[in-house]
């Protein structure tokens, strides 16, 4: 039987462990990747807009999903709120001629908002988001098709920005998956060695390219961007010191409105699991030296926006003790953070949460 004083240091010891989830930040190994991504910031996603899409296709597929035309003063409002980055989610199937080639229009336009960004002094990342719903099929059926088609556009979108400097970052592709499969969100090992094998051909296709493709700062994915372990641990790190990982996470949300996700205040247990989810990408990623990002993140619940902040606050937070840039998703709607029509923070309380360090 332990004696008294025994008691006593087992007692602390289990108290030291319980609360080092909430505590402990290793250093990470301070390569070019980590680095960098750390110096992303907070980011802010332009969703809902140039990656909108739908069948038949409408006129303006930008505004078709009921968010407004994106404009210079736009961007710089969201500068002004404090984000440092821009993602820019952009789907090009219905942009794309039967020769795979992307509609100059298109392009000139996409170009455009890039522009608004890195004019306005914040960080671009651009992407390939909703193409999973035409010829990115993450199957080995479809492999064939989907690296031909991933390739020809990255080698396009790579040939107009070649000039661009590192304020202009690459993010491959969004959520990899199969989309209607039966375990379209849980993915398979198939699905995952395609990925790693469409990531390799488009980190390829981009440096081809040259100029400073050479050296531009590239996010890869895994299967759905998925923070599920069995899918970000399958993640193959190409030799190349200016590849980050990108992964999405969304603690607790239902992705649905309807669901109060926030109407309880933040518990003890909810930190434990953020900080250990966030600790095993440090441990599968940034102890490696390869750079983290979560480019999508947050809730829809805005009832309860003190707990909402709170959570959000907690989450961004943690990430940056770790050397992560986090993204937050505004869609416009349910995820919105920023009125674009009237250039006015709509949850005050989230942005700043979000944004303050």
């Amino acid at each position: 039987m332990l004696s008294f004083g025994e008691q006593i240091v087992a007692f602390l010891l289990s108290v030291c462990t319980l609360f080092s989830f909430l505590f402990v930040f290793p250093v990470s190994p301070q390569t070019e990747s980590v680095r960098f991504a750390a110096s992303l910031g907070a980011g802010w996603n332009l969703g809902n807009t140039l990656e909108a899409w739908r069948i038949p296709e409408p006129e303006d597929t930008e505004t078709c999903w009921g968010n407004p035309k994106t404009t210079k003063k736009q961007i710089e409002f969201i500068k002004e709120c404090g984000f440092g980055t821009v993602r820019i989610p952009v789907t090009w199937f219905q942009h794309l001629d039967e020769n795979g080639n992307i509609e100059e229009e298109w392009l000139d336009r996409v170009n455009e908002v890039v522009d608004y960004v890195i004019d306005s002094g914040m960080f671009a990342v651009l992407n390939i988001q909703h193409d999973d719903q035409d010829w990115l099929v993450a199957d080995r059926e479809h492999e064939d098709k989907a690296r031909e088609t991933l390739v020809k556009i990255w080698t396009q979108i790579s040939r107009r920005f070649a000039g661009y400097d590192e304020r202009l970052v690459f993010d491959l592709m969004n959520e990899p998956r199969v989309v209607g499969a039966d375990d379209e969100w849980q993915g398979n090992d198939e699905s995952r060695a395609v990925i790693n094998r469409l990531n390799a051909a488009a980190l390829k296709a981009v440096r081809e390219t040259g100029g400073k493709n050479a050296v531009r700062y590239v996010f890869i994915t895994g299967y759905a961007a998925s923070d599920l372990e069995e899918n970000y641990t399958a993640i193959e790190i190409p030799d190349d010191s200016r590849v980050m990982v990108s992964l999405h996470y969304y603690p607790g949300t239902a992705h649905r409105s309807e669901f109060a996700d926030c109407e309880n205040k933040l518990t003890f247990e909810q930190k434990r699991d953020i900080y250990k989810k966030l600790r095993a990408f440090y441990n599968t990623f940034s102890k490696k030296g390869v750079g983290v990002c979560i480019t999508e993140f947050g809730w829809t619940d805005r009832e309860h926006i003190e707990n909402l902040a709170e959570k959000a606050e907690y989450l961004t937070g943690t990430a940056d003790k770790f050397g992560f840039c986090c993204f937050v998703w505004d869609n416009g709607s349910d995820f919105k953070v920023i009125d674009r029509e009237n250039l006015r923070v709509a949850y005050p309380e989230y942005a700043e949460a979000i944004v303050v360090k």
